[in-house]
């Protein structure tokens, strides 16, 4: 007897989604909600040309996707903060630095939180096999290094102390690179077992997008939010 509905936000969309199912259960107006977000066969192998010129494999090979389940929060239970969740103004711009301050800084400022109370942070997780032949760097290290600047320029970290900021909150990127697979949301399981098994108390979850796939406007977005244990 479940109903439906789309969220079209593009690489940021199932970030969008969890939010709104989060919002639903917490409202009343569903108990349990299923998140789910399938790739696309049209991004299958779309890199494949600059690793067949270098004579690599073509990595992306797998239609990658996703799916969870939110139902109301439990003491001592991975919770969806709603309470932090962010959405990245279109109007400020879509540098590195604005993306870090208005979907990890604020939020968490709002908490009474500093870059440095998070445990690990999930960002775009796209595999580096995949992206660097292809001329995209390493994505996720770059997401983790704009963090670790950001914190430096806050007096939070000290900037010899950037590459630790990276190996503690950071991870190596794993996703193939479907757009909205990669981006954060791949990580929610893998934080969900380290709330419950107390290794980590807290998680940030990023995702930044482009509006209109950059094809009517070169503008970007975004959305957040923080998974913690709910021990309040």
């Amino acid at each position: 007897k479940a109903s439906g509905c789309d969220v079209k936000a593009f690489c940021a969309g199932p970030m969008y989604a969890v939010v709104q199912a989060a919002s639903l259960v917490q409202s009343g107006v569903a108990k349990r909600v299923a998140v789910v977000a399938g790739g696309s066969l049209a991004k299958l192998g779309m890199k494949f040309e600059s690793h067949v010129k270098k004579n690599m494999p073509v990595l992306e090979d797998v239609l990658g996707s996703f799916a969870v389940i939110l139902s109301a929060a439990k003491p001592g239970e991975p919770c969806v903060r709603l309470d932090s969740a962010a959405f990245h103004p279109v109007g400020a711009g879509a540098s590195p630095q604005a993306m870090a301050e208005n979907l990890a800084e604020k939020p968490l400022a709002k908490l009474g939180m500093k870059l440095t109370d998070v445990d690990r942070y999930g960002v775009e997780l796209h595999n580096p096999e995949i992206t660097v032949p292809s001329g995209s760097g390493d994505v996720p290290r770059t997401n983790y290094l704009t963090l670790a600047a950001l914190a430096v320029m806050r007096g939070q970290i000290a900037k010899a102390e950037m590459e630790d900021f990276v190996h503690t909150r950071g991870m190596l990127g794993y996703a193939p690179t479907q757009g909205h697979i990669p981006s954060a949301i791949v990580y929610l399981g893998h934080a969900v077992e380290r709330l419950r098994a107390k290794q980590i108390r807290h998680a940030l979850l990023i995702a930044k997008g482009s509006l209109f796939l950059g094809r009517m406007t070169q503008l970007s977005d975004g959305c957040s939010f923080l998974v913690d244990r709910n021990d309040a």
